[in-house]
Order: structure tokens, then C-alpha cells, then sequence
């Protein structure tokens, strides 16, 4: 599905993006509904073995903007707001050890029981990549009306994603030069 977008390195960081235009007049949520929360936790193969309730729709939203003001500060070089690591601390009590079994390519996780416990897995990878290992690939997208942070190993990447936020700036680029050569 298209809102639920990946690309950004990890599931959580996708979890940021399923706010469009956070940065705009006008923002979309992706996650507003129970379904959309199970259907976005189904495509990071985290769907849970139990019913998903309007209270974790809410419980995703807040630690969803938690981990936006968690992330964006660490892009910006900026210490980690003490609410919000407050916030992660208690979605890490949803996590649980992990269950695997075999499967014909190697290992298969388990299913999360709870959304509860899938939002603890989030913010456990959350906080793996916040540490200061992985912190300094945290990169903010290039264009500015994006609120897009995705993991970049390499340093070379610009947009979260190239042909959303790449292309957009790209035509902006080229319009504005255009606009440049028109004028007398």
C-alpha cells in the first residue's frame, strides 16, 4: 500500500511516515482506525493474535509523535526531550522476547500477541537506532514541507523517498530555473 510506505531503513521510521504533510497546512494520518493499524502492522509483519482496539490506535499515534520529536532532534544534533523518552520507556514494557521457529529459509518470528507488544518491538529497534552507534545515519528528508527521517549507511541519500520527495524537488528545481530564464 502506498501510505504505508517503506524504504526508510526501519519499520519505525515508516511508522513516522504514516503521517503525510506533518510539515503542512493540512496533514494526513494513515493510521486512524483500528484496521488501518492492524493492516499497517500486517505489511511490517507484526500483526497481532489479538484484537486491535481504538485505545492502540491512540497508544501508536502518541508514541508515533514521540518517536518523530525523538528522531528529529537526534538529526538535529539536539538533546532527546524528556517527555518523549518517557514515553518510549513505557512502550518498551510492551516488549516481549521474541518467539522463533524454523521455517524452510531459516528462522520465523513469532507474531506479536498484543499490539501492545508490537509497539514495545518498535520502540526497542527505535531505541537501537537512536543509540549512538546509528544516530549519525539518521538523516532528515531534503525537502522541507517532508517530515521523512530514514536511516542512511551511506551519507548519499537526499529524500526519504526519490520518487515522492525526489521528484517533487526535482520539478520545483526545474521550475524555478525556468521562471529564472523567462524573466527580461
Amino acid at each position: 500500500m502506498d501510505e504505508f510506505r517503506s524504504g526508510n531503513g526501519a519499520a519505525w521510521l515508516d511508522l513516522l511516515a504514516t503521517v503525510n504533510g506533518r510539515y503542512r497546512p493540512v496533514s494526513d494520518d494513515a493510521i486512524e482506525t483500528p484496521a488501518a493499524l492492524r493492516a499497517w502492522l500486517s505489511a511490517n509483519a507484526m500483526e497481532p493474535t489479538s484484537a486491535v482496539t481504538d485505545g492502540d490506535v491512540r497508544q501508536f499515534q502518541t508514541i508515533r509523535e514521540a518517536l518523530h520529536h525523538l528522531a528529529a532532534a537526534s538529526v538535529r544534533g539536539e538533546p532527546m526531550p524528556t517527555p518523549d523518552v518517557r514515553l518510549l520507556t513505557l512502550a518498551l514494557q510492551g516488549d516481549r522476547a521474541l518467539n522463533v521457529r524454523r521455517h524452510r529459509d531459516g528462522l520465523a518470528i513469532g507474531r506479536p500477541a498484543t499490539a501492545a507488544e508490537a509497539l514495545g518491538r518498535l520502540a526497542r529497534s527505535a531505541v537501537h537506532d537512536l543509540s549512538d552507534r546509528y544516530a549519525p545515519q539518521l538523516r532528515a528528508c531534503g525537502d522541507d514541507t517532508c517530515s521523512g527521517i530514514f536511516l542512511d549507511p551511506t551519507g548519499r541519500r537526499r529524500w526519504c523517498s526519490d520518487e515522492r520527495c525526489g521528484n517533487r524537488m526535482r520539478v520545483r528545481a526545474h521550475r524555478a530555473q525556468r521562471a529564472r530564464t523567462q524573466q527580461p
